[in-house]
């Protein structure tokens, strides 16, 4: 059975979120490594600045993620409103909870 509207747009943004996290877990990795790397004596200046823009690339994707959480939530705050069907809604309230969460706590 294919996934309804109403999950689609749930798991879409419960994706995002999860997202969100990750590339936060990476720039905690990444930042610990190019301080890492600078604490270091003999450290190739070039690989220290390939990593230094790895971590710049994901400080600046996560502007744009919180963009896209924005949008979905409120996409599926829309749908919510005029919804008529019969599922159970608790999964696309947990989400949006969470994506409230996150971009409130940013």
């Amino acid at each position: 059975m294919a996934p309804t509207q109403l999950e689609i747009k749930v798991r879409a943004l419960q994706r995002l979120v999860k997202e969100e996290k990750y590339y936060q877990d990476e720039l905690k990795e990444e930042t610990e490594q190019v301080e890492k790397m600078k604490a270091e004596k003999d450290v190739d200046v070039y690989d220290l600045k390939k990593q230094v823009e790895l971590q710049k690339d994901t400080e600046k994707l996560l502007p744009t993620l919180y963009k896209k959480i924005e949008e979905f939530k409120e996409n599926l705050e829309e749908y919510l409103k005029s919804y008529q069907g019969t599922e159970e809604l608790g999964d696309a309230h947990a989400a949006i909870d969470a994506a409230s969460q996150l971009l409130s706590s940013r």
